[in-house]
């Protein structure tokens, strides 16, 4: 597609995991049974290959949940949107938050703080396979990234265009930037 410039490879993304994996696993490898939440939609496909390298001395506990700030546009809107928001009673545990992406910081800031209101975790560790500083409302960083990237609009491995058609280039096996002026 012509308005499609891929920006980082399946095979690129692939390595990146892996680094991010061994890394996360020192952190995690022995805390007592890490939980890992994934950020439905677009953190899906990071969140599962993410896990699958991992390596800890307990099992993951696996949870997830749909909040978005971007709803169909291409930028936040400032409002935080949380149509599934259920979790199981995991106070006091270590946490691992896995996004698709830290652009403005909203969503990942509203739910670093409703973790801490609603379970006092032992500790709270945010991953995203994007970091877009250059969006940046709120004082929030990952601490561990996938890619830092320009300001531009990325589509692919499970981030998408909503559009009017909604959930475009999700299922694209590589990173993208969406060129939504050429038709």
């Amino acid at each position: 597609m012509k308005n499609l410039k891929q920006l980082y490879s399946a095979t690129q993304i692939s390595q990146r995991i892996d680094a991010l994996a061994n890394e996360i696993s020192d952190d995690f490898k022995d805390l007592e049974r890490p939980v890992v939440i994934g950020v439905l939609k677009g953190a899906i496909f990071f969140l599962s290959d993410l896990v699958r390298r991992m390596k800890t001395a307990d099992s993951l506990q696996i949870e997830f949940v749909h909040l978005s700030s971007y709803g169909s546009a291409r930028e936040s809107t400032g409002r935080i949107q949380t149509p599934y928001l259920d979790l199981p009673n995991i106070s006091h545990r270590h946490i691992l938050i896995v996004e698709d992406i830290v652009d403005s910081g909203r969503t990942s800031r509203f739910f670093i703080d409703y973790l801490n209101d609603q379970f006092a975790p032992a500790s709270i560790r945010l991953a995203s396979f994007l970091d877009k500083p250059s969006g940046r409302v709120l004082d929030v960083h990952p601490d561990y990234t996938g890619f830092t990237i320009d300001k531009v609009f990325v589509v692919g491995y499970g981030l998408d265009y909503g559009g009017e058609s909604g959930d475009c280039f999700r299922e694209l096996p590589y990173l993208a930037t969406l060129n939504l002026e050429i038709e």
